[in-house]
């Protein structure tokens, strides 16, 4: 049985997916700022913001949806958690057990989890697949 995430590790996980959608919004508009700014910089924003995106991908779809439609999208401080459970056609119970299962795996995938990450699940890890079936 899966442990819940505590308030720490949510949290961490939560600001890092607003700081992903608020880089991702400077990159396409293209900040007079940005344009000052070191190529070295604008590229560790650019790897932050692919890893973020890459980590959600290893969601299951519905995870994947929820993420996207609460912090990820262009209108992320507006939209609230019973808008999209709403829009999702789900509980709101079933949509904070979705929602905290995606926390704990992108806490685990991002090696902010305080748990020891399970090296079956992945695949970012730069871990092989153990088995013990030989």
């Amino acid at each position: 049985m899966r442990v819940r995430v505590d308030k720490t590790t949510f949290k961490v996980v939560e600001e890092l997916l607003k700081q992903a959608q608020f880089l991702k919004y400077i990159n396409l508009v293209g900040v007079t700022e940005d344009k000052l700014l070191d190529d070295d910089i604008v590229q560790q924003r650019k790897k932050f913001v692919e890893r973020i995106e890459k980590a959600v991908a290893l969601l299951a779809p519905k995870e994947i949806r929820l993420i996207s439609e609460r912090y990820l999208s262009q209108d992320e401080n507006y939209v609230k958690d019973y808008e999209v459970y709403e829009a999702m056609q789900i509980s709101e119970f079933t949509y904070y057990k979705y929602k905290n299962r995606a926390m704990e795996k992108l806490a685990e995938i991002l090696g902010i989890s305080s748990k020891v990450p399970d090296p079956h699940w992945c695949p970012l890890c730069n871990r092989g697949v153990t088995s013990e079936r030989g």
